[in-house]
């Protein structure tokens, strides 16, 4: 069952008050799921979330961006933790912990990020909107992996494994979204490791 929208807070006139991105993305996914992502406007997010449409284009300039809006802070979470392992860690190791450690949600960000994989499984043109994001994640695996390797970043090796450890990251988010069981994070480490078997 859907969580009940809190009602629209009525607009201010003059400077606007603090926006939480988040949360005007989680009642925008939550409307796109009640009434149609092709169905709802612009206008009706705004409303929705109590804000004028300035202000929601200022953070949002598209309903595909709002979509994907979650991405970002995740993916530098799983920067971190591959930029700060050490060399003694084994590569499985530390990916499993740099999944784990970005994909640590509230309750809040994983319903969101549930509505948004959702959502992106239904319209494929959304996958497309978010090709750089994903190539973003991509290239800071393969920058992780030439580094514990040894081998350039360029190499057939390193561009192979990072598209196919990236390819299983989406895909099993995706799955987890459809189907649910257990934390996003434990369902891409356990995709991630079907890749590296052998590796």
């Amino acid at each position: 069952m859907t969580p009940p929208e809190p009602s629209a807070a009525p607009r201010r006139r003059g400077r606007p008050t603090d926006v939480d991105p988040e949360r005007v993305a989680l009642l925008a996914l939550r409307h796109f799921d009640e009434h149609g992502y092709e169905q709802t406007t612009m206008d009706d997010i705004a409303r929705v979330a109590g804000i004028g449409r300035r202000t929601l284009f200022r953070y949002f300039p598209s309903k595909p961006a709002l979509v994907w809006g979650g991405l970002e802070p995740v993916v530098g979470r799983m920067n971190d933790v591959l930029e700060a392992a050490g060399d003694d860690e084994p590569v499985r190791d530390v990916l499993a912990r740099a999944v784990g450690e970005s994909l640590t949600l509230t309750p809040e960000a994983e319903e969101a990020t549930r509505r948004r994989l959702a959502l992106m499984g239904t319209h494929p043109a959304l996958i497309g909107f978010g090709l750089t994001a994903i190539a973003a994640n991509r290239d800071i695996l393969a920058g992780f992996l030439a580094r514990r390797l040894g081998a350039d970043v360029q190499s057939l090796r390193v561009q192979v494994l990072s598209d196919a450890i990236g390819s299983a990251d989406f895909s099993a988010l995706l799955w987890w979204a459809r189907n649910g069981g257990g934390s996003p994070a434990e369902v891409v480490v356990t995709a991630m490791d079907e890749v590296l078997r052998g590796v």
